[in-house]
């Protein structure tokens, strides 16, 4: 059913002055501080039925309304007057978007706390490092039984290993290995080190293939270090500074789906890419509800890949104006950031380099 422009405008009210007390919103109260050129009657009348069509709930017979799921969402989607960051407001998150690109999980965690700061709320930031997809490896030869095996991944993530031998080996061979580890097994992931991958290997390795098994072990426990997930949380006793969050109960509940990692990744997934995603209360998502909760989250992209997110969690009531006009500001920001950088990676002239030559 369509609302008329007056149940429109009353349920705005009523969501916006429920976000601002947290008390219900009552009709005697919406026709003596409101604009409505309406009397109490009207208002109680037109409240009952946006009740009667799920928009509204009463906690209690003499009480008066809170929205519902449908109302918040409703709210958020045609409702919701655009919130204008302040010149303050703006200056926090330009000063984090002028970190290093390349140190990307220290900006998010850093963004992170500035958005929880600005809006009272516990902050999330969410990274997948690459899905453990190697972009190059390199080696440096340390001595005649051992070298360094180093994996870099697109968005800057490296990890290195000490790998030892039994048999004695020299920098050429070190080299060898290095051409053969890019050839065959670069942009490779572990699930698909095939058989007929490992006699590449072994085949590009030429004389030096008895050191192949060695070196595949190394790599695929490598590949496996990647946390494919991470999660950052920042401000968790911001929580309990609101009503809803006095039951301890219900703030284990909304940690517990931050952890349970694979959620969150078919959250991303089901995320509409270049947009905020906004799941409210008793809306269930991936069979997990989130009762009094409101949490809202934007995915960060280079070109098509998804590689992480930000985001708030907190009351259902939650000021959701601020907090999408905060995650679209920073996430436009750091993707036109992180896409030009991939533009300039392609050219050469990257910080990837310079890692190479310390």
């Amino acid at each position: 059913m369509e609302l008329s422009d007056r149940k429109k405008a009353i349920l705005k009210s009523i969501v916006d002055n429920y976000i601002a007390t947290g008390d219900p919103v009552g009709s005697k109260y919406l026709s003596e501080s409101s604009s409505f050129n309406l009397s109490s009657a009207t208002i109680r009348n037109e409240m009952s039925e946006l009740e009667d069509l799920g928009y509204l709930k009463q906690p209690h017979a003499s009480s008066g309304r809170v929205p519902t799921a449908l109302g918040y969402r409703t709210y958020i989607d045609s409702l919701m007057e655009r919130y204008f960051l302040s010149i303050e407001e703006l200056q926090v998150l330009d000063d984090v978007l002028s970190s290093k690109l390349n140190e990307f999980g220290a900006l998010m965690e850093e963004a992170s706390r500035a958005i929880g700061d600005m809006t009272n709320y516990t902050s999330f930031a969410f990274m997948s490092n690459s899905d453990g997809i190697v972009d190059r490896y390199e080696t440096l030869y340390i001595d005649e039984y051992s070298f360094l095996l180093i994996m870099i991944c697109k968005e800057g993530h490296i990890r290195n290993r000490h790998v030892k031998l039994h048999d004695p080996i020299d920098k050429k061979m070190v080299g060898v290995i290095k051409v053969a580890l890019n050839e065959i097994l670069s942009g490779v992931s572990s699930e698909e080190i095939t058989l007929s991958v490992i006699l590449k290997f072994e085949e590009k390795l030429g004389r030096y293939k008895a050191y192949s098994s060695t070196i595949l072990r190394v790599v695929y426990e490598m590949l496996g270090s990647f946390d494919s997930e991470k999660v950052h949380i920042d401000g968790v006793t911001k929580l309990l500074s609101y009503p809803e969050f006095f039951n301890v109960a219900k703030v284990q509940s909304v940690l517990g789906l931050l952890e349970e990692r694979q959620k969150f990744t078919r959250m991303l997934k089901n995320a509409l890419p270049g947009q905020t995603s906004v799941f409210i209360g008793d809306d269930e998502q991936e069979g997990a509800t989130l009762p009094d909760t409101g949490f809202v989250f934007h995915p960060i992209s280079i070109g098509k890949k998804v590689i992480g997110a930000i985001g708030v969690i907190g009351p259902k009531r939650m000021d959701y104006k601020k907090v999408i006009a905060s995650l679209n500001y920073f996430v436009s920001g750091i993707t036109d950031s992180l896409n030009d950088n991939t533009l300039q990676d392609n050219t050469g002239e990257n910080d990837y380099g310079k890692q190479e030559e310390d």
